[in-house]
């Protein structure tokens, strides 16, 4: 009877250890990075015909192929084929989707957002559009806030070095309010103004 416990406990052990994976899972998603999911030429259509039955697979499928060529066409600067902002229909993998954009001045980001229907055939009810829809965040290059008033700025910046003396004259001491260089540091939450 010793020799059975033994057993089942070593069993055990190995049952409860396997549950816990203490090693990281062996995925080759996890060491790929977003361009090689994106451009990787798709090789996985040719599935299980188990998976192909279901119809709520077949539209998932679809939607993240037509996903996935949206954003690589948005990535690689080819957006007039899209039609953006125009509401008419683009065909994107035999798809027929409206795509359009929005930016925010203050957001560092261009929002894609795209609607549309999918065919599916189901041997049942033969085509049925299926409807869809998805947005892609794009992040723009850092702007450059818009100078208003250029030619005010520049004589303003003139006349204040002709006041201030310049630099010298804040080395070599000159007047000794004129020489100090005060800095502050205000929050934008703090109570200070």
């Amino acid at each position: 009877m010793s020799s059975f416990n033994g057993n089942m406990d070593n069993l055990l052990l190995q049952t409860l250890l396997g549950r816990l994976q203490i090693r990281p899972p062996n995925s080759p998603f996890l060491s790929q990075s977003l361009d090689d999911l994106l451009f990787k030429s798709d090789d996985t259509d040719n599935d299980d015909d188990d998976e192909d039955l279901d119809p709520q697979n077949n539209l998932e499928r679809e939607e993240a192929k037509l996903e996935k060529e949206l954003i690589r066409v948005i990535v690689s600067g080819r957006i007039d084929s899209l039609k953006p902002n125009s509401g008419q229909a683009v065909t994107v993998n035999e798809h027929h989707i409206c795509v359009g954009f929005h930016e925010d001045e203050e957001s560092d980001y261009r929002v894609w957002e795209w609607h549309g229907h999918i065919m599916l055939f189901d041997e049942e009810n033969g085509y049925t559009p299926e409807y869809i829809y998805g947005n892609y965040f794009e992040r723009l290059p850092v702007k450059l806030l818009p100078s208003r008033g250029v030619g005010k700025e520049v004589k303003e910046e003139v006349e204040e070095v002709e006041s201030l003396g310049g630099l010298r004259e804040l080395i070599d001491g000159g007047d000794g309010d004129r020489g100090r260089v005060l800095h502050r540091i205000v929050n934008i939450g703090s109570s200070r103004a």
